[in-house]
């Protein structure tokens, strides 16, 4: 693609997929470049006066939708084909701490866990494709 931006898909999902309250993200959109905003940042200053200068440059990434998350682990949920351990992961709907607690029992069964950590990559990846493209950005993702 011409004139488009190189993006590291793995350094998106991270960023995407991190619920930190005093994380933010932005995508910068001419070098493609993810910044971290966190007020423990030695150059935080610097790095918000940028993004407040440039405004036109960066772009927000929205944080995690507490809602899509539990709806994904449900449709997850829902492929398990060993009952005993999807019995034991309908537990983990009810934990304050749901995405740790999911993982935690899927760690009993490394082949699901793999399987789990590809499935939110994959579903991760089609957000970021979509807010991309609602962006109108030209991308390859590498």
């Amino acid at each position: 693609m011409e004139n488009s931006l190189n993006l590291d898909l793995s350094e998106l999902v991270f960023a995407w997929q991190d619920d930190t309250q005093d994380n933010a993200y932005y995508l910068d959109i001419e070098s493609g470049v993810v910044k971290l905003v966190n007020r423990n940042l030695l150059d935080l200053r610097d790095l918000t006066d940028e993004i407040e200068q440039d405004r036109h440059k960066f772009l927000y990434m929205p944080k995690p939708d507490k809602e899509q998350l539990i709806l994904d682990l449900k449709e997850f949920w829902s492929t398990v084909q060993d009952d005993k351990l999807r019995n034991i992961l309908s537990m983990a709907f009810e934990s304050p701490h749901l995405l740790s607690s999911f993982r935690k029992i899927l760690e009993g069964t490394p082949s699901e866990l793999k399987r789990f950590e590809e499935y939110r990559q994959n579903k991760t990846k089609l957000r970021i494709e979509e807010w991309l493209s609602s962006h109108a950005l030209k991308y390859e993702l590498a």
